[in-house]
């Protein structure tokens, strides 16, 4: 995703690049349609080609990408023109001050465009655009020299003017910009803090209210048997509370530089061991694509383990019609791709991005919401990413990326 400030100073190129292209075009086309005015000794052939030069010029600078190009890629349009507006001059008669606009439009177009100075720097350019036309046309050089002498002055007058005022404007723009996107993430900031506390106060309070219902309802003289049902319930619902503050802590604790203890390890290796460990969860419907290639990467094996096993609980949870999942591992040029395949049901079209969110649920579910946010987390931790390819209908292939470790490094299976 290009950030905000990127963007808009893309948008800003694009628009420079064309205002050039919408400069060019239309002085071109104002010059043609001021033949008939012209003086009795303009060259009408000579500035019919230029004029026509410069609408050609403009409908190709229009078009050019100036958006993907740097700042600076646009200055190459000020000594064209100023080469059209001498030429034109060249062929434009006794009356010389008549270009004096167009090198006018073209500082001002500066101004726009670049930074303060760069209106300054083009001033000798322009200078020997407007001047040297003068030694080969019929009229008193001096006073062409002496018009110039005021107009390249007023010129950079003008572009340093609008050059300033601009980027005065566009510093406005982008620090009003920063002010609302720090308004948007502290209002997303306030309601995550009103869906956490929810959300966990709402999935704390289950398993306290149904500990508390069954000591309640215990006889005031129990059983063996009652007192053995009763102690596994509750010890069941401290369990699933201690497991979600487990996976509490683990979120909280994801951005933190000591989360991770990074050691060499053979990922081929390490999935088979994680295959082992997911037997149960799948009931036999667990397969393990081809491992024959050693895979060394540097990661923590606890923290891998776990975002292997909640990808793999998901699969077991939400994909029940699948006949088989798959557990793979996959080289590409930078990355280590672990996969967690299956071929049920899929997710609910649109909602890929989504089930990465904490508390996202998914359609069905009765857990906390937090394992796919795990997954996310430890993922970004090791430097990657995770993500899923969706299938609806099909399946779902979750994935987590994982840096490729030096070649050269010996990597091993255990700790």
């Amino acid at each position: 995703m290009v950030p905000r400030d990127a963007s808009l100073a893309q948008d800003r190129r694009g628009f420079m690049g064309r205002l050039a292209g919408v400069f060019f075009f239309g002085s071109g086309l104002l010059s043609i349609a001021s033949l008939p005015l012209a003086a009795s000794d303009l060259d009408v052939v000579g500035t019919a080609v230029v004029s026509g030069l410069a609408v050609v010029a403009g409908a190709v600078i229009w078009r050019l990408p100036w958006d993907s190009w740097p700042p600076r890629a646009s200055l190459a349009l000020v000594p064209l023109g100023f080469a059209l507006i001498a030429a034109g001059n060249y062929y434009g008669g006794s009356q010389v001050h008549t270009y004096g606009v167009f090198f006018v439009v073209a500082f001002v177009w500066i101004g726009l465009a670049h930074p303060p100075w760069i209106s300054l720097a083009m001033a000798p350019f322009a200078s020997v655009a407007y001047v040297a036309p003068l030694f080969h046309i019929p009229g008193n050089v001096a006073v062409g020299i002496g018009t110039a002498a005021v107009t390249i002055p007023v010129c950079v007058l003008v572009g340093e003017s609008l050059s300033r005022a601009t980027q005065r404007f566009f510093r406005t723009q982008e620090a009003l910009h920063k002010e609302r996107e720090v308004a948007a993430g502290l209002r997303q900031l306030d309601q995550m803090k009103t869906l956490f506390l929810s959300t966990v106060s709402h999935e704390l309070r289950a398993p306290v209210t149904i500990s508390r219902g069954h000591l309640e309802v215990l006889s005031p003289e129990p059983s063996p048997q009652e007192v053995r049902t009763t102690a596994s319930l509750v010890v069941d619902e401290l369990d699933r509370m201690g497991r979600m503050l487990e996976d509490l802590t683990t979120l909280v604790r994801v951005e933190d530089r000591g989360f991770l203890h990074l050691h060499k390890v053979d990922l081929s290796g390490f999935v088979l061991e994680v295959a082992e460990k997911a037997k149960a969860l799948l009931n036999g419907r667990l397969h393990v694509g081809d491992l024959s290639r050693s895979a060394p990467a540097s990661v923590d094996r606890d923290r891998l383990t776990q975002a292997l096993l909640n990808l793999l609980h998901n699969a077991a949870v939400h994909a029940q019609t699948a006949s088989h999942v798959e557990l793979g591992l996959h080289k590409e040029p930078a990355w280590w791709r672990l996969e967690v395949a299956d071929d049920g049901s899929g997710l609910e079209p649109g909602s890929e991005g989504r089930v990465f969110e904490a508390f996202e649920t998914g359609r069905g579910s009765a857990g906390s919401g937090l394992g796919l946010a795990i997954v996310r987390g430890v993922a970004e931790a090791h430097g990657g990413s995770a993500g899923v390819v969706n299938r609806p209908g099909h399946g779902a292939t979750f994935w987590i990326r994982v840096p490729r470790g030096p070649r050269d490094e010996p990597a091993t299976n255990g700790r």
